[in-house]
């Protein structure tokens, strides 16, 4: 305790500078997750520019959740030995790149290649980045802070997935991809200049990485959110193609209804994460607004478009809630600590995205074998999410567990 108010003290001046920063990137680091998603569908640009049907889209989105998959442990690892600032700003780095190469894809195999990569810098910025965040804030902030953290993934997927219509109209889908990945590099220099250089630890002072990886909570938490994660990432890419082809609507009404989801999760995660600091309540506020969102996703394959003008905000709202209470969960089990909250959080993420590898790719399946009828694929990923929400009722909540480190 007596080394975070030092480091708070030192950092007090600057801190909210810092935090502009790493919110920036994250805006940006989500811009270029989701910009594609405009252009997914039957229809969709990328399908006609580059003659990839639906299954192949399927592949494509789950070549970024394996590249993001694979690298998270390698990246909360990388992070507790070279620091968070350096490896967040390379995987900014290779994200931004990555992001410049889709643009410049001249077939399938090296887009798919380019979303891989993608999906490896955004693994090594995420985790890293929140590590950079949270040594500068005490136990009862850092809900609200995270909670800003994941606005900004979402107000970065709402331009992607609305704002990127107009763009790619203007520019051209592969223009539009560039220019993401561009913004993405003045970000990367940016925070070169604001974010303070990580202080190197002696040898001697580092803890062991074992009792991380032997938390019970961090595993319970990952496989409970597991059908989640792989839900709202699926829902996020094809809710506009499922406006679409189901309802025929326009694509900039049917991206403003799908960037619903990302719009509400703005306000989702700062009031969900300030809430569980107040009533000190990390699991329930992961746990129920788990269950609705569940529920929710189930019932988009029987909803008329009245209805899911109001069902995707509210799944969206409860979402962010869901994420910005897990992340700020981690830091407070005495076993991880400020220090390793990035592995921690990188092993949940490693669970979620390789466990949830397979369902876009189950639920294209699905909607093509049933003659695009999306139902049967919203179905499946709102049961398997509701199902394996019910591991949450086995983890310690954390204020309890750093109420008694503490004592």
């Amino acid at each position: 305790m007596e080394q975070q108010t030092k480091v708070l003290q030192s950092v007090s001046g600057r801190r909210w500078l810092v935090l502009g920063s790493v919110l920036t990137s994250r805006v940006i680091y989500t811009i270029n997750w989701f910009n594609i998603a405009p252009l997914l569908g039957a229809t969709g640009l990328i399908a006609v520019g580059l003659n990839i049907d639906l299954q192949s889209q399927g592949l494509l989105t789950s070549s970024f959740l394996l590249g993001a998959g694979v690298f998270q442990i390698p990246a909360g690892i990388v992070s507790a030995r070279w620091g968070p600032k350096n490896t967040s700003q390379l995987g900014m780095t290779i994200l931004s790149l990555s992001g410049i190469g889709e643009g410049l894809s001249p077939n399938f195999p090296t887009l798919l290649v380019s979303r891989f990569l993608l999906g490896l810098g955004a693994a090594l910025f995420f985790a890293p980045a929140i590590g950079i965040l949270t040594p500068l804030f005490k136990h009862e902030e850092e809900g609200f802070v995270l909670g800003l953290y994941n606005s900004c993934f979402n107000i970065g997927g709402a331009i992607g997935l609305f704002g990127w219509v107009a763009v790619t109209d203007v520019l051209g889908w592969r223009d539009g991809l560039v220019l993401g990945g561009a913004i993405g590099i003045v970000s990367v220099a940016i925070g070169q200049i604001v974010i303070p250089r990580d202080k190197p630890v002696e040898r001697t002072m580092k803890r062991s990485i074992r009792p991380v990886f032997k938390n019970r909570n961090v595993w319970l938490i990952g496989f409970g959110v597991l059908g989640l994660w792989g839900a709202i990432f699926s829902s996020s890419s094809f809710l506009e193609a499922y406006a679409k082809d189901t309802f025929g609507i326009s694509p900039y009404i049917a991206g403003l209804m799908a960037s619903l989801i990302m719009f509400a999760s703005i306000f989702g995660g700062p009031i969900g994460g300030r809430l569980s600091d107040r009533f000190r309540m990390r699991k329930m506020f992961i746990l129920i607004p788990g269950i609705i969102v569940s529920v929710g996703i189930v019932l988009f394959g029987i909803s008329q478009p009245t209805e899911l003008w109001f069902l995707i905000p509210l799944v969206g709202f409860m979402d962010s809630i869901v994420f910005s209470t897990m992340y700020a969960s981690m830091s407070q089990y005495p076993e991880i600590g400020h220090d390793y909250a990035p592995l921690g959080i990188s092993i949940i993420n490693s669970v979620q995205i390789l466990g949830s590898y397979p369902i876009p790719i189950i639920f294209t399946i699905l909607v093509s074998t049933y003659n695009n009828n999306y139902s049967p694929g919203w179905f499946f990923m709102g049961g398997v999410s509701l199902a394996l929400m019910m591991l949450i009722f086995g983890i310690k909540e954390p204020f309890k567990a750093s109420s008694k480190a503490s004592s």
